[in-house]
């Protein structure tokens, strides 16, 4: 079988940095991922910095590099385009890649853009194209079961949530934002505590989310930290699940008896494992070029991107 043939823009770390080879067999990054899989070929790639384009060629066997994506489309007959450029810059490659007939399949990072509108058009020019978006916990094969669990109601019945989030909303928050819609559906009720660094174009935000069945998710920005940190605490009448580690490891406390003064409960860590966190751009990408050869659904779309990006604006609207 004929070997898809794909391009990146944007040689940054999600690209390509955040592996140094793929020896290990799992990867984090596009590049990586290309490598893994064996039906397809990663051919090309573009960036206007010139020596991050050749340090990115040199490190992953790249034959073809354009500082102009456009050129890039135009010049070879691509079957799979990853965006990885910055945010601000989606946009512009989507409307490179509308135009592009070969051009089957994106996967594209998040967010889908800063802009409202700009997601909005995102979104419809996607239309002509199957588009995967990485809000990568989806693709966290621990963390599908343990949404199935909750719906099930295998943890008890989920009575209020807390997440502590570092950087901006549009970056870090929206990966919890798009992990409560996924799990819980859509907000049916927003309220805006706090927005941090109000002139930054991706500001920290204290705000709640209500969803159906009185269950609420309060989400509380860490500013001011040399480290990444991301936690979700659910608590149910039955115990806690606390998502650790940025979705790398999973806790869950039983209810047990206060052993000195025994007169109320209180929660004991049972057990702490690791998710399947290790691969999932490999599996995303894997989903999408098989939706692209035998048709199918990719596990977030644009249109999921766009809905983060409307809950997004509405709590930044509300202060």
């Amino acid at each position: 079988m004929t070997k898809l043939q794909a391009g990146i823009i944007g040689c940054g770390q999600i690209a390509g940095g955040y592996d140094t080879d793929c020896k290990k067999g799992w990867s984090l990054t596009h590049a990586c991922s290309y490598q893994l899989l064996d039906n397809v070929e990663l051919v090309a790639t573009s960036d206007p910095d010139d020596k991050v384009r050749a340090e990115f060629c040199e490190k992953w066997g790249v034959k073809n590099d354009y500082a102009d994506h456009k050129e890039m489309l135009e010049d070879l007959e691509l079957d799979i385009v990853s965006i990885c450029s910055p945010t601000e810059y989606h946009i512009d490659a989507f409307r490179a890649i509308s135009e592009v007939e070969s051009v089957k399949g994106v996967f594209c990072e998040k967010p889908l853009s800063y802009k409202l509108d700009e997601a909005r058009e995102i979104a419809d020019l996607a239309k002509g194209k199957i588009v995967s978006l990485n809000y990568f916990r989806r693709w966290n094969l621990t963390l599908q079961q343990l949404r199935k669990d909750l719906k099930s109601k295998k943890y008890g019945e989920v009575q209020y949530i807390t997440v502590r989030y570092t950087k901006g909303l549009l970056t870090n928050g929206s990966h919890l934002v798009d992990l409560l819609y996924w799990m819980f559906g859509e907000p049916i009720g927003y309220f805006c505590y706090f927005i941090h660094s109000k002139n930054s174009y991706d500001p920290g935000v204290d705000f709640k989310l209500a969803f159906q069945n009185e269950v609420t998710a309060v989400l509380l920005h860490v500013p001011d930290v040399p480290y990444v940190y991301i936690e979700i605490d659910i608590l149910t009448d039955a115990g806690k699940l606390s998502i650790k580690q940025r979705g790398q490891q999973i806790e869950w406390s039983d209810v047990v008896i206060e052993p000195n003064y025994h007169t109320f409960n209180m929660l004991k860590s049972d057990t702490i494992k690791e998710t399947k966190w290790q691969d999932c751009p490999t599996r995303a990408l894997k989903e999408l070029i098989d939706v692209v050869q035998c048709g199918g659904d990719v596990y977030c779309t644009p249109m999921d991107g766009l809905k983060v990006g409307e809950i997004c604006a509405r709590i930044l609207s509300l202060e």
